[in-house]
């Protein structure tokens, strides 16, 4: 049989007899209606069909799709930028109303080597999940499913930053010059704030950078895909980032430039995208949009059918050098 070749098998079964496949059964995707309507004699003699799949066929790279979900994030995190500059020129001086009553700020003190731990932390986070996906034999797959959440969590962001400005989070905080006009000043604020990736905090910040924490965002999510494509046996590992990304999020709090209502929701925003991404992702049957499935709903459904129209089931957790044996021999 070649290799290539999408191959059919017909048996006959009894309904005694267990299924020969994990898969769900194609019933299971039917509403009720349609499944009370099987006659008993369909119930019981039913033809199965076991399709013999290539790996490459099951999970194709697709690599242009990766690029284009690259594209889409850059895109987000241009725009977020871009918002977080022009908001900050609304932002109430820091004297004139005071910030609001924030539990960490209230019985924590500010601390100067918050920032600095923050920033190491993320920087560890990063390197580790970076090296991770380098090893993975699907990344171009993983690849394109985080660009897309991160993208997603950006343009989330970028609407909670303009709709509501809320007063500087603490009197400590230096805040960012505001350009007043001056578009030279705006460009160039930007594209430093780009420069992070939402993964690093800079000093002077942007005093309209609140209600949904970017940086704490990047963090959840980064520990989030680590833990979901690494074995389950690996705990020291998953131990390790759990703390690497804690450390970050109390450390941006601890430098009271981050409200702790702004983590909350950028806890709760990541992994609800997260987890409604990957279900839909997991299951064929959630990946037809229909009256009884609401997931479909969300308005992100049609870039999803883009990035996993053709991607069949859970991507399982292999890992391959990124060179072949044979180019290393040489």
């Amino acid at each position: 049989m070649d290799r290539n070749q999408d191959s059919t098998i017909h048996l006959r079964m009894d309904h005694r007899m267990p299924p020969l496949s994990p898969e769900p059964p194609v019933s299971a995707c039917l509403s009720p209606d349609a499944k009370s309507s099987e006659s008993d004699i369909q119930r019981r003699y039913k033809s199965v069909h076991i399709r013999v799949i290539d790996v490459g066929i099951r999970y194709p790279t697709e690599w242009h799709k990766t690029f284009v979900m690259l594209l889409y994030a850059g895109c987000s995190l241009l725009l977020s930028s871009s918002v977080v500059v022009f908001v900050n020129n609304w932002s109430s001086a820091k004297y004139v109303i005071s910030p609001f009553p924030d539990l960490i700020s209230t019985y924590v003190g500010h601390a100067d080597w918050a920032f600095k731990a923050s920033e190491v932390s993320s920087l560890m986070l990063l390197i580790l999940w970076s090296i991770q996906w380098f090893l993975l034999r699907y990344k171009s797959i993983v690849g394109r499913r985080f660009l897309f959440i991160i993208g997603t969590l950006h343009l989330y962001r970028t609407l909670t930053i303009y709709v509501t400005v809320l007063t500087v989070p603490s009197p400590d905080i230096t805040c960012e010059e505001k350009p007043d006009g001056d578009w030279k000043l705006l460009l160039k604020q930007t594209l430093k704030l780009v420069s992070t990736g939402g993964f690093f905090q800079r000093s002077p910040r942007f005093c309209s950078d609140s209600v949904h924490s970017g940086h704490a965002a990047s963090l959840i999510l980064t520990y989030m895909f680590i833990k979901a494509y690494s074995p389950g046996k690996f705990w020291v590992y998953h131990l390790l980032c759990w703390f690497l990304c804690a450390t970050g999020v109390a450390s941006v709090m601890f430098t009271h430039t981050t409200l702790l209502l702004d983590v909350i929701a950028a806890y709760f925003v990541t992994t609800r995208v997260f987890w409604w991404y990957h279900t839909l992702a997991n299951n064929q049957c959630l990946k037809i949009p229909s009256h009884h499935n609401y997931l479909s709903k969300v308005w992100w459904f049609r870039i999803f059918e883009f990035c996993e129209e053709r991607v069949m089931g859970t991507v399982p957790l292999s890992y391959s050098w990124p060179v072949s044996c044979s180019i290393c021999q040489d």
